[in-house]
């Protein structure tokens, strides 16, 4: 029942979309249902949106690279949305868009379609990532521009297939931590206890 209210959801968002501009659509209700989580946890909130970058795929795919090379280079196509919204049953970790714009008009004309969504607001403020490259290039009208990027199915440059949703028990889909995760207690009491051998040794020497 679940499945069918999104699939139903995004193709009535794809329908309108194309009433007025290029479209590209994107959702994570396919047949799996993977759920994206942070940390294990569904995600609500937060923030997807679509567009294009020239960064290079090995900064996208190093999750201590990937959030500086795309605010310094990531263009959005159209609105982004953000997860658990009524149009997918509010359920976390879920999301459907529809982002409409001209996909012939520059930086977007010829370049790949990405799909990117954090756990904050927007970029800047997320401390999780997940980025997705589709292998479909943005293009002009003839007669309306039209592509869609899912989660597994297209290419996963950051984040990736694991634990289990909270739905179903299927799988899930995990975003790459890149900045600003607090580490567990036990490995910050190691680390100050490494940092404290290090001063020791320069003292001796």
């Amino acid at each position: 029942m679940l499945k069918t209210v999104f699939i139903t959801t995004l193709s009535f968002l794809a329908v309108a979309g194309l009433a007025t501009a290029g479209t590209v659509n994107a959702g994570n209700a396919n047949a799996a249902l993977l759920q994206v989580q942070a940390g294990g946890v569904a995600v609500n909130g937060g923030f997807i949106a679509v567009g294009t970058t020239g960064a290079a795929e090995a900064s996208l795919s190093d999750a201590g690279l990937a959030k500086d090379a795309l605010l310094a280079d990531f263009t959005q196509f159209g609105p982004s949305t953000e997860f658990a919204t009524p149009g997918v049953g509010n359920n976390a970790g879920f999301f459907s868009l529809a982002a409409n714009g001209a996909g012939g008009d520059a930086p977007f004309n010829g370049n790949n379609v990405f799909l990117i969504g954090g756990d904050g607001a927007s970029l800047a403020d997320s401390n999780w990532l997940f980025i997705v490259r589709s292998d479909t290039n943005f293009g002009p009208d003839l007669p309306l521009f039209a592509a869609s990027v899912n989660l597994g199915t297209d290419t996963a440059l950051l984040g990736g297939i694991s634990g289990a949703n909270t739905i179903n028990g299927g799988d899930a889909f995990q975003m790459a931590a890149v900045g600003g995760i607090v580490p567990e207690p036990g490995v910050s009491i190691l680390a100050l206890f490494s940092a404290g051998l290090l001063v020791l040794r320069r003292r001796r020497k």
